[in-house]
């Protein structure tokens, strides 16, 4: 009894290719990782204010580069009244605060005195290129929308993203930015 080769090649080939497909969705699908929380629309015509990231990852400053990226996004989404935390005048010429909860806190209690509409706060979980053959980017990020009269959480998200070796940090930031904050709905009024 002999085996038709030609039938034996179709069906290797086919199996191949079906394992080449699974594999490589697999590979695409665990490059990034985001979790919404869906809100309600929120408004454009309030004040804005990006508080200071709290930075958990070994690099220094990330969490003022994602701050600078999130503004602009936000401005592209339709918020033009969107202001970073500046440090008050009478503590400039004191140390500065080392320690990112509590910048953070003064932060939101600026954007209370100061009448804001919305605080962004969030983390920097991770930043850096992953060691080894590739030096593979990777970012992980949280943040949260703060309704400031009512002091509640009204939207928020976290997500991880990893790049291909050939990609930079920041580009890969961006992206895992847009993602999360695609979700918002800016209302213009």
């Amino acid at each position: 009894m002999l085996i038709d080769c030609e039938k034996i090649l179709q069906f290797v080939h086919l199996r191949f290719r079906f394992f080449f497909f699974i594999i490589l969705l697999s590979l695409l699908m665990s490059c990034s990782v985001i979790d919404v929380q869906k809100s309600a629309p929120l408004s454009s015509s309030g004040r804005w204010l990006i508080l200071p990231f709290q930075n958990y990852s070994q690099t220094p400053r990330a969490g003022e580069q994602v701050e600078e990226m999130l503004a602009t996004l936000l401005r592209i989404r339709g918020v033009p009244q969107i202001e970073m935390y500046q440090q008050q005048d009478e503590n400039k010429n004191s140390w500065p605060e080392l320690n990112d909860r509590k910048r953070q806190e003064d932060a939101l209690s600026l954007a209370i005195k100061d009448n804001a509409s919305y605080a962004v706060a969030g983390s920097v979980d991770e930043w850096q290129y992953k060691l080894g053959v590739g030096s593979e980017p990777a970012v992980g990020l949280t943040i949260r929308i703060i309704e400031i009269p009512s002091g509640k959480v009204i939207w928020s998200a976290s997500g991880a993203r990893s790049g291909w070796s050939t990609e930079s940090l920041s580009g890969t930031a961006q992206k895992l930015l847009r993602d999360l904050t695609s979700s918002i709905e800016v209302t213009k009024l």
